[in-house]
């Protein structure tokens, strides 16, 4: 009888860590997915910044000015040589379309880089959480064959 009950208590404590692991990979992935969905995000700007430099409008062309993501007013392009670039934290660097072009393909290749090793990181993780349920349901119906046969040998 003392058996049985140390069986059961260190097989909760099993489960109670299974269930933290698997709480712990769960908010792992989301963690990683959520990463990921951000640099995406930040690829997807510096691809429109790339198409930007080879779409400049030509001089004395009328054009429209971004104030704001939803907010423009009108203008007209004085230089279509040069563009100012905002490289991070409200620095802007001058540089000919072809180099600002050069720069945004840049980041956007190391942010794909970035965004395949995560996602190696996430199919792992993916995969310990399958294996992780795998032994979840494993125990689970070792538990209810011993239920089962305790149940058979009192009858």
């Amino acid at each position: 009888m003392a058996t049985t009950a140390a069986a059961n208590g260190s097989s909760e404590a099993t489960s109670l860590n299974i269930e933290q692991v698997q709480k712990q990979i769960n908010s792992e992935i989301e963690m990683l997915q959520s990463s990921i969905q951000r640099l995406q995000y930040a690829q997807e700007g510096f691809g429109e910044s790339m198409l930007a430099t080879t779409k400049l409008p030509k001089v004395d062309q009328d054009t429209l000015i971004p104030l704001s993501s939803s907010m423009y007013v009108p203008g007209r392009l004085s230089d279509n040589e040069h563009v100012l670039v905002d490289i991070g934290t409200g620095y802007f660097i001058e540089m000919r379309p072809k180099k600002a072009f050069e720069y945004f393909k840049r980041k956007y290749d190391y942010i794909q880089i970035e965004v395949e090793k995560l996602q190696k990181v996430l199919y792992e993780k993916l995969l310990t959480r399958q294996q992780i349920h795998s032994v979840i349901q494993m125990s689970l119906q070792q538990q209810m064959q011993q239920q089962q046969a305790a149940g058979t040998a009192k009858k």
